[in-house]
């Protein structure tokens, strides 16, 4: 491991105390359990790739446990499981890539006079394990290939005006990957966010771009710079909504981005290709006054320039939460 490695885990470890300060210094230990909000979140995965030359299937599973004190902070801490299956017709052809993925993320707020608003500042942290094999020759199973370690620090700091009709954040993340055998590198991501409340409190609308920075031109066969535009559309139902519906919603995305961290869902896009456009459709549902299922269907488009190959993805994520 080399020096420069071994520094950015240094500065990763010391932001994952942060978070956890961050998150917790506004609370007691004499604090009254009803003065937390918990949750608990499972969620799960299942994808398949069109016409692409070495990947086969996605499949993926995490949970998230956090809190809420008051209105003064709060953490989550995570853990999510990956593993995309290769087509592997040949001995020394892609296999099988597992990725293990650990979360933390603390937040603090705080309410400035004249700013009519709540400030939010928040730190999240990732520490990611990545195996890939290929295919052994005369019958034997998948034969270590690569292995990595990835660390990603990402400050958010987002402002929501009072009556809850506009909202702005601005992110940005250091995402350090180092895999044995080849040379380390760096991804550099800015998040300008604006959401807005069109036609009352029953829309919200977000709008958010993705710049993002190699350090090394080779990664991405010379486009070191990506950017994307992201537009998400949710809109919230009534009691008696059709099929029970609690809400409904239309994500999209145009342009390129690489290596991206969505701070919303908290994934870091470390085994995709360069993505080139997106679109999903997600429904939630109530059931009961604490627990919420949400289902989303989505397909994307991608590009491994490297080996010029083009390709779509095509998944169903399911998502269950719970508070107390």
């Amino acid at each position: 491991m080399n020096t420069k490695l071994h520094a950015g885990e240094k500065l990763f470890t010391r932001c994952v105390i942060i978070i956890a300060v961050a998150g917790l210094s506004a609370t007691t230990v004499e604090a009254a359990p009803d003065a937390w909000e918990m949750r608990a979140t499972g969620q799960a995965v299942v994808g398949s790739y069109g016409g692409s030359d070495l990947r086969d299937s996605l499949y993926a599973a995490g949970f998230f446990i956090g809190g809420d004190y008051l209105e003064q902070g709060g953490f989550t801490l995570g853990y999510n499981y990956t593993e995309v299956e290769g087509k592997a017709d040949n001995p020394g052809d892609f296999d099988t890539l597992e990725e293990n993925t650990f979360y933390l993320s603390g937040k603090i707020h705080s309410y400035p006079d004249g700013l009519g608003g709540k400030l939010t500042w928040r730190l999240d942290g990732y520490f990611i394990k990545d195996d890939a094999d290929v295919k052994g020759g005369n019958g034997q199973g998948g034969i270590l290939w690569a292995d990595g370690d990835i660390g990603v620090v990402n400050p958010v700091v987002g402002f929501i005006n009072n009556a809850k009709t506009r909202a702005y954040d601005l992110g940005y993340a250091y995402s350090n990957y180092d895999y044995d055998g080849f040379d380390d590198y760096q991804a550099h991501q800015l998040t300008p966010t604006f959401g807005f409340a069109p036609g009352g409190p029953s829309n919200w609308v977000q709008l958010r771009g993705y710049f993002i920075h190699l350090s090394e031109d080779d990664v991405n066969d010379g486009n070191s710079d990506t950017a994307a535009l992201e537009a998400k559309w949710t809109h919230w139902l009534g009691p008696d909504a059709f099929l029970g519906l609690h809400s409904f919603g239309v994500n999209a995305l145009v342009g390129e981005r690489f290596l991206a961290v969505d701070p919303d869902a908290a994934v870091v896009y470390t085994l995709a290709d360069e993505q080139q456009g997106s679109i999903a459709l997600n429904g939630s549902w109530k059931l009961g006054e604490q627990t919420t299922m949400m289902l989303q269907v989505g397909y994307d488009n991608y590009e491994n320039r490297v080996l010029n190959d083009d390709y779509d993805a095509a998944y169903l994520y399911l998502n269950l939460s719970h508070s107390w």
